[in-house]
């Protein structure tokens, strides 16, 4: 992508950049000494076959987890204790004890209020969540979740070697132009925006300003605080690149057109708007991940999620009135295929345990019991050499379409 790439993706490199995270240096012992794969005939190639094989089993026949002293099995509920209408899916442990995925608490579940520590924050598991009305963004808003998103930064930048795939570079590094981070976290792609192109405007915004206080800067960097499933906080015709990653979790399904024309409205014209998202159901997963990927998904679409968006990105922006001018799909691969895989896989136990208040709460589990299945479920990506997709569209917007 001319003069926006990054280096070839290197240890050396990559472990420089990981220096400034407080936490998120150390790979879990579990991944330092995977066990060793089962031989080829016993070690699926796709996800979905010989999910009976797993000591938590997940049919959505059934939708049911099932555990006993006989081992693992898969079998309908029966008519008498089918589950009720708010029940997704239930667990039964080798003590018979019944835990049940409650689509109503997923659906409004909010951190607890009651340790409420200032206007904009609320306390959960001491967990730090913002306190926005009507979100259904489930992962926190504090230092440690700042460490995660800077890993994930680092991680899709070098993956896709690249910090963007707007053509704005060409020709146009000396000039002042105005770009702006949608959902920007603690700032870590604005900043390397910054301070890549000097003479560039960079702006973040995100709803929980509680992510970027404190967060070091540059002159030509600008933080504000703004919902986009309301209104941006930014005049029509405004920048000449909008970059917005891995808002899946934060966008309720019924709001993505709502906010992709809000992104063109902020857009000058032949601005280019550019969206990048993953597909969270991962590949060949093992029996105890596609677990809790399962049960986790259903637990998101119960808050209105579109776990499908990565697939409509295009369509929904040609609709915006955008010319798709290119699509982009990358893999990356979780605890495996080196460094970058085995940081992959502490991101995904970074997220999961960012999710657990919530998660918790929706599979009617305890804390111990959800770290338990989180463990075992991350310690399977490196046997079955796990993975997962990311897609990014570039569109831009006619030079005679104005707001």
């Amino acid at each position: 992508m001319g003069n926006n790439k990054s280096k070839p993706y290197n240890d050396k490199r990559l472990s420089k950049r990981l220096s400034t995270l407080s936490k998120l240096n150390e790979i879990p012992a579990i991944i330092k000494s995977p066990p060793t794969p089962p031989p080829p005939s016993q070690n699926p190639t796709s996800s979905r076959e010989n999910r009976n094989s797993a000591q938590f089993s997940y049919s959505r026949r059934s939708m049911t987890f099932l555990e006993d002293q006989r081992g693992p099995t898969s079998r309908p509920l029966s008519q008498s204790t089918a589950p009720s209408s708010t029940e997704v899916s239930s667990y039964s442990s080798r003590s018979s004890r019944r835990l049940t995925i409650d689509l109503s608490i997923a659906e409004n579940w909010q951190p607890q209020q009651k340790h409420m520590i200032r206007n904009d924050a609320r306390m959960d598991q001491k967990r730090r969540f913002h306190n926005v009305v009507n979100s259904v963004y489930p992962l926190p808003a504090d230092i440690e979740e700042q460490d995660r998103l800077e890993l994930q930064h680092i991680l899709y930048r070098y993956g896709l070697n690249s910090l963007f795939h707007m053509p704005l570079h060409k020709k146009r590094r000396n000039e002042e132009l105005q770009v702006l981070d949608v959902g920007c976290g603690p700032g870590s792609w604005a900043r390397d925006v910054a301070e890549r192109f000097p003479k560039w405007k960079v702006w973040g915004v995100d709803m929980a300003q509680s992510l970027f206080v404190g967060v070091e800067t540059l002159e030509n960097m600008t933080f504000v605080t703004g919902n986009v499933l309301e209104r941006l906080p930014f005049k029509d015709n405004t920048f000449d690149g909008v970059y917005q990653r891995l808002m899946l979790a934060a966008i309720p399904k019924d709001k993505w057109d709502h906010v992709i024309s809000e992104l063109v409205r902020i857009l000058k014209p032949g601005g280019f708007l550019e969206l990048c998202e993953p597909d969270l159901g991962c590949q060949r997963m093992g029996p105890n991940f596609q677990t809790l990927s399962d049960a986790a998904s259903d637990a998101l679409n119960a808050r209105g999620i579109n776990m499908k968006i990565p697939y409509e990105l295009s369509l929904r922006m040609y609709k915006a009135g955008l010319r798709i001018v290119s699509e982009h799909t990358c893999s990356f691969p979780i605890g495996w295929d080196g460094r970058h895989g085995e940081l992959h896989l502490v991101n995904a136990q970074q997220g999961f345990m960012g999710m657990k208040p919530f998660l918790c709460r929706a599979f009617g589990i305890t804390a111990d019991e959800y770290d338990t299945m989180v463990n075992e479920a991350i310690a399977e990506c490196p046997i079955y050499q796990t993975y997962y997709n990311a897609f990014a569209v570039v569109g831009r917007k006619s030079s005679r379409l104005k707001y």
